[in-house]
Formats: structure tokens, C-alpha cells, sequence
């Protein structure tokens, strides 16, 4: 019925794509490849009528498949209406002498239960005794009986298997095709799915760029507009390696749909419901040019480092497995073979040797297997040892995957030290988790371009620290440190100025 089932579905998509066809021919070719995928099906509906003329609904082979298993099961119900009514004569005639008796079926055979110790007036066959069931007793009058049910349920189970063989054979010469069948049906099947969840979701199709495409171009222009007058009022055209406007993490909107769902469900009020929905994900911007081949990402704790990470590494995955990538539209990705990642939480000074080793191991397998089209995704690298150590090894880890690693490399870290490798690297590109200094709290946002800073005394005095030990710390941490600081801050400053001011631009001119 299975096999039946998904033959008949086919045949009825291949009949309404063949009745559309029929009244616009372009609807074929609209539909390409999937049209081709659905015409070439070859379907057998003989078949189907067969397996649906002897199987019944629930999978049981009908009466009226054989004529032999016709015989067969009405011997059976004869012979059980025959048992039936002499069991229920030797139980009327016991029930003046015991106050239990009970028809029993065991095997197959029909047979009486009686209670331990009490006799019966009948002869019969003592199958089985025990304290707490009775005893199990087969009359001598039902053994005849018996033996031909059991005889007639042989013919019944071979009619049966004659049936099925008959229908085996018969698929058998059409096993390839069926096989092909379930294949497309299964492809369609997918298809539909990802259609489904990306217009759920409202995801962009991705523009995928294979390697030897990398040096085409696209620029911030096509974001905007065609037109050539728009064109020469904008700076000249960037190339992008990864271009992904307002990328979400795809189980972190699926989270927030399914409560604003619940919240509808549970019949919460319209303003709630409202406040819900508009409690999105913060979405973030990724636009990776194609000289940059490591992303050092800065940040705070819970800033959201890890999530970026794991942004890109789905989106990669899922504009390579044919889903919309959940972000604005003009997205562009590279074709990368594979993602690698060593992505965990971070780790204190106390965590064990073995800890620190497993994510070395980690991630000296990632060098080994990478290669110049892959995708590198690596947490808080340099970190579990050491501060100077870990920042050392994570500077000469991600040199050399900028020198003959990896496509693109993507790393979080709190280490300062690598921060400045873009200052004498042009392959490195810095980019910051933004905080809010006012609230004390993560915004979630990415400030390209600009080096994170260190928050923590300035956190610490508004928390409400000791001056003395605030001072102290400052004066430890060093002058030269505060003053790198001022001129990150002025940067970060510049930087959000600099993209209110294109956003102005973009309005005014749009």
C-alpha cells in the first residue's frame, strides 16, 4: 500500500502538471528543472489498481484476491462458529457442579479454564495447571475441531502468500522504475521543504560564487538602485567575498516566532502579542571584502561573538543545501567546500590540560583538512592558558591560515594582541561586538573595522568600585593601554556617525 501510495501520488502530479501544460505550454518550462523531473517520472497505474484490488487499506490481503483464500477463511469462520457453540454447551452443562469456567484460546486451539481443583464431567486434555490461572483443559470432543482450524488457517496464511508473491513478482519487473519514482518523489519532497521554511521565514536567495568567480565583483550600489545617475553619486564600487545584510541565526528567529505563536495560542492580549513580535533578534551585518581572508571578532561576554560565528557557518551551510539564507536580500556567498568549526564556550585558567589540548587537536586537524575554498570558524581562540601564551599561539595560528589557510577564517577572542594584526597584515580585517556603557549591556551589534576594547574598569567604577582600587587598576593596566582605548572609543564614535550619515544619504537619494 506504501508502494501504491506514493505511485498514485506521482501519477496525479504528473497528470495536473501535464492539464496545466495543456492550457500554457510555458508553464514547462517556468518549472525547469522540476517540470523535467516530474514528466520523466514513469509510473505503472496497472500496478496500483492490482495492489489496490487485493490489499485492503489497513495493508490485509482482501477476501476476494484468490478464490482459495476465499475457501480458505470462510473454513475458518465455519469451523470457529462450530467451536464456539460447542464450548458454550459443555460450559452450560458444568455450571450446575463449578462456579468458574472460561472459553481459552492457546495456540490457536480452542479450550476451556477451569478453576485449580475443580472437576469437570467432560474428558479432555490437561494442557497446562497452575495456582493462580487454573487449569487449561482442551475438551476430547473439540480436538477434531481443532485440528482442522488449524489445518484451515495453513491454507489461509499460504493463499495469502500466494497473493503477495503474485503482487512481488509483478513489482518486480517495475523495481527500477518504482525506485527511480521514490527518488524524484523524495526530491520533490525536500524541495517543498525548503521552499516551505524559507517563505516562513522570509529568506533571501543567496548568490553562490564559486572559486574561480571569486574575482567578480558586487558592489554597494546594487543595494540601491540601477540607475547610472544614483551610481555616480556614490564612492567607488567594494567588492565583497561575503556580503549578508541583517543575518539572523536561524533557531534564534524560530524561537521567537514559536512564542509569539504561543502567545496568540494562550490568547494573550493584542498590545503583548504586538511588544512580542517586535522583540526580534538582533540581526547582524556581515560584509567580508575579497582581500580579507581572517576576521578577528573583539567582544564582551554574552555580546553575541559566538552567535555571529555561528550565523555565517548556517548560512554557508544552508545556501549550499538550497535554503533561503534568513537575511536581507542582494546576499552574497561563497561556494565554500566545507565549514570547520571549533566552536565552544569559553574557557577559565582553571579548566583542565586535557580541555586546552582537545581544542589544540581541533584545531591543528581543521589546518590539516582545509583548504583555499573552506570556511573556518574558531571560539575564543588562545584561550585556556596562559593570557600571553594564548595570545601568542593565536596570533601564529591565524597568520598562518591567512598565509595558506583557508578561504576565510572567522575568529572570536579576548585577547588585545590580535587586534593590531591588521595593522601589518592586509589579509586580517578587525570587527567589535558593541556595548552600551550607559545600560551596562550588550546592544548585539558588529562595528566593523573598529578593534573591540577592554570595558571592564569602566564597568567596574559605574558598578560602583572603590575609586582607590579603580585608579590602582588603571594605573596597572598602564597609560599606554587608556590611551589606545580613547583613540578605539573616537573610532567606534566615527564609525556609528559615519553610518548615520550613509544611511541619510541612501534615504535622501532613494
Amino acid at each position: 500500500m506504501a508502494v501504491a501510495a506514493i505511485l498514485e501520488s506521482a501519477y496525479f502530479l504528473q497528470l495536473n502538471l501535464k492539464a496545466a501544460i495543456k492550457e500554457d505550454a510555458d508553464w514547462y518550462n517556468r518549472f525547469m528543472p522540476l517540470s523535467q523531473l516530474i514528466m520523466e517520472m514513469v509510473i505503472n497505474v496497472s500496478l496500483v489498481r492490482v495492489i489496490k484490488q487485493v490489499i485492503d487499506e489497513d495493508g490485509s490481503v482482501k477476501d476476494s484476491a484468490s478464490s482459495a483464500l476465499k475457501r480458505a477463511r470462510d473454513q475458518v469462520q465455519l469451523l470457529e462458529k462450530k467451536l464456539s457453540q460447542l464450548m458454550d454447551s459443555l460450559i452450560r452443562n458444568e455450571m450446575k457442579e463449578t462456579s468458574f469456567l472460561e472459553v481459552s484460546n492457546i495456540d490457536g486451539r480452542w479450550c476451556i479454564n477451569s478453576g485449580t481443583g475443580q472437576l469437570t464431567s467432560f474428558n479432555g486434555l490437561l494442557l497446562s495447571s497452575d495456582s493462580g490461572t487454573g487449569r487449561i483443559i482442551e475438551p476430547l470432543s473439540a480436538v477434531p475441531l481443532n485440528d482442522e482450524l488449524q489445518q484451515a488457517r495453513a491454507s489461509v496464511a499460504k493463499a495469502e502468500a500466494d497473493v503477495l508473491l503474485m503482487l512481488t513478482e509483478k513489482m518486480k519487473k517495475d523495481l527500477d522504475d518504482i525506485e527511480k519514482v521514490s527518488d524524484s518523489v523524495i526530491q520533490l519532497d525536500v524541495i517543498n521543504a525548503r521552499a516551505t521554511y524559507s517563505l516562513f521565514f522570509r529568506g533571501a536567495s543567496p548568490s553562490l560564487n564559486l572559486s574561480e568567480e571569486l574575482d567578480g565583483s558586487f558592489s554597494t550600489e546594487t543595494y540601491l538602485s540601477e540607475n547610472e545617475t544614483l551610481m555616480a553619486s556614490f564612492p567607488k564600487e567594494r567588492e565583497w567575498l561575503l556580503y549578508m545584510p541583517k543575518a539572523y541565526h536561524p533557531l534564534m528567529l524560530q524561537q521567537h516566532r514559536q512564542n509569539v505563536q504561543k502567545a496568540k495560542k494562550e490568547g494573550s492580549n493584542a498590545s503583548d502579542v504586538s511588544a512580542l513580535d517586535q522583540a526580534r533578534p538582533v540581526p547582524v551585518d556581515f560584509f567580508i571584502s575579497h582581500k580579507t581572508r581572517v576576521l578577528t571578532i573583539t567582544g564582551p561576554n554574552t555580546g553575541g561573538k559566538t552567535i555571529c560565528l555561528k550565523t555565517v557557518g548556517l548560512a554557508a551551510m544552508m545556501a549550499k543545501s538550497g535554503l533561503h539564507v534568513l537575511s536581507s536580500e542582494s546576499v552574497k556567498i561563497p561556494w565554500f567546500d566545507s565549514v570547520f568549526a571549533d566552536i565552544g564556550d569559553e574557557q577559565s585558567l582553571s579548566q583542565s590540560l586535557s580541555t586546552f589540548s582537545g581544542h589544540l587537536k581541533q584545531i591543528s586537524d581543521i589546518r590539516s583538512q582545509s583548504t583555499s575554498q573552506s570556511l573556518v570558524l574558531l571560539d575564543e581562540v588562545g584561550a585556556g592558558t596562559n593570557p600571553l601564551e594564548g595570545a601568542a599561539l593565536g596570533m601564529s595560528l591565524l597568520e598562518s591560515f591567512a598565509d595558506s589557510g583557508a578561504l576565510l577564517t572567522i575568529a572570536t577572542t579576548h585577547h588585545g594582541e590580535l587586534k593590531s594584526l591588521k595593522y601589518s597584515n592586509d589579509a586580517f580585517e578587525n570587527a567589535c561586538m558593541e556595548f552600551d556603557e550607559v545600560n551596562l549591556k550588550p546592544t548585539y551589534k558588529i562595528l566593523w573595522g573598529v578593534p573591540g576594547r577592554s570595558n571592564a574598569i569602566n564597568i567596574s567604577e559605574k558598578l560602583g568600585l572603590p575609586s582607590v582600587v579603580v585608579s590602582n587598576a588603571r594605573e596597572l593596566h598602564g597609560a599606554a593601554s587608556a590611551e589606545i582605548n580613547e583613540v578605539i572609543i573616537d573610532m567606534e564614535r566615527f564609525k556609528q556617525d559615519s553610518q548615520e550619515l550613509l544611511h541619510e544619504a541612501r534615504h535622501h537619494l532613494m
